[in-house]
């Protein structure tokens, strides 16, 4: 079998009782890594795969490779130079079939472990590699060199990139650009944190940094508009204007405000906007009213109001804002209506929902416990939960079990590429018995 060394990291130290070992790889982890057994403990080992046998350094639960002495025949090539040092991809060696696999087995997992009933997860939803249409980056200067990029893997330190395979080409492109902007404006040992969206219209980018010294700044916008930006801010002040970035959610035009949540990859969101509409048709709720809760921008509010009624709840003011202005604008909608509310804190109540069909839930990472509870509780009929966190999502799953509710529809969405992070979409009906009792959904 073809050995494999690894690539060094800037942030290799020996740690307190380090030990090199070789070690069969047996599974793989939730987080990409290769599992291997150290005696009774599990050893996670980034960039290896099951059935390997590697050589690593070993301290508790870490390892670190150093080489593949027998490599699985899933293993293939990077699709960049970059990787076992940039930390922003964990999986570029696994073969597509058996990663798909993985990934769409994190959902099943962590429903499993919570305990409720769900349907196979339908085939993952994959995309191009280079579809990712915003980054967010690093820069350092020191002693007149800039680096650019992101964070090795498990480390502060910083990975100077000249490629990023999973960007869209034309956010590809702005690194140069970027660099040479950077280099000019930022002084020794300073470091500056670069915020880049594609939006339909241009790239809208937000630095923040040291003081800019005012010589510097036009060598920077110059930079910034041949890299096709349509908007440019440093530490929250406008560089230069030279129009709203835009967005398209099913068929509204929406102005981005600074600093707003944006789908990675847009081929997804309309993949999961489209699973939306689809379930709520199916759960006989397609024509509302529906509440569309952590709304943000309307990225499923908008396909929603195509056919029904939609109030949307979202607690970024300048995402509301936002929502109603397109709202306004957009002919051949239901009504919307959008409201500023802290779902976290002041989660719609079991008798607001009453008032609706359906709801439609996207919440952040951490997800949306408090108003799963108020959901089971409502006698709303049907929900659409969406969510970039499996854990969680089971977790809030479990609740709406709990109510009464039925998972009878599931969906993931490979949008992050190469990493552990999966998108879980799923309709949950309440089922009936012939008295119109609840029927319980937990196994």
């Amino acid at each position: 079998m073809k050995k494999h060394s690894s690539q060094p990291r800037a942030s290799d130290s020996p740690p307190e009782g380090l030990e090199t070992l070789t070690l069969g790889i047996n599974a793989m982890g939730a987080q990409g890594d290769g599992v291997a057994r150290v005696g009774d403990a599990a050893v996670h080992i980034p960039f290896t795969l099951a059935g390997e046998i590697v050589q690593a350094d070993v301290a508790g639960a870490k390892g670190r490779l150093i080489a593949v002495d027998a490599s699985s025949p899933e293993r293939v090539e990077p699709v960049c130079r970059h990787f076992g040092v940039c930390g922003g991809c964990a999986l570029q060696h696994w073969a597509a079939t058996p990663y798909d696999a993985w990934k769409a087995g994190l959902v099943e997992a962590a429903l499993a472990q919570a305990r409720v009933r769900a349907p196979a997860v339908e085939t993952l939803k994959t995309y191009p590699v280079a579809s990712r249409r915003r980054a967010a980056f690093t820069a350092r200067k020191d002693e007149g060199a800039l680096r650019l990029g992101f964070n090795a893997a498990r480390s502060h330190d910083l990975v100077d990139i000249e490629e990023c395979p999973i960007l869209l080409p034309r956010l590809a492109a702005a690194l140069p650009h970027l660099r040479a902007g950077l280099k000019g404006a930022m002084a020794d040992r300073g470091e500056a944190k670069i915020q880049v969206t594609a939006a339909d219209n241009g790239l809208d980018v937000a630095i923040a940094g040291p003081r800019l010294a005012s010589s510097a700044r036009h060598a920077l916008e110059s930079e910034l508009q041949a890299a096709d930006a349509i908007r440019a801010s440093w530490n929250g002040e406008a560089l230069f204007i030279n129009g709203v970035p835009r967005v398209g959610f099913g068929g509204a035009r929406v102005s981005l405000p600074g600093g707003a949540f944006l789908q990675a990859v847009e081929a997804c969101e309309r993949d999961m906007a489209a699973f939306t509409v689809e379930a709520l048709d199916a759960a006989g709720a397609g024509k509302g009213p529906v509440c569309d809760l952590f709304a943000g921008l309307g990225a499923f509010t908008f396909p929603v109001a195509a056919r029904a009624s939609v109030t949307a709840y979202e607690d970024n003011a300048a995402a509301v804002a936002a929502l109603s202005a397109a709202a306004k604008e957009t002919k051949g909608l239901k009504p919307v209506k959008a409201i500023r509310r802290d779902l976290f804190r002041s989660p719609l109540g079991f008798q607001e929902l009453n008032a609706f069909a359906a709801a439609v839930v996207d919440p952040p990472r951490e997800g949306a416990e408090a108003q799963a509870r108020a959901l089971a509780q409502s006698k709303i009929p049907a929900a659409v939960m969406l969510s970039c966190n499996p854990a969680t999502f089971a977790r809030d799953a479990a609740i709406l079990a709990e109510g009464g509710f039925e998972l009878t529809r599931l969906a993931a969405f490979d949008q992050f590429r190469y990493s552990a992070h999966v998108e879980v979409a799923a309709l949950f009906r309440r089922p009936r018995t012939k008295k119109g009792r609840l029927s319980p959904a937990l196994c």
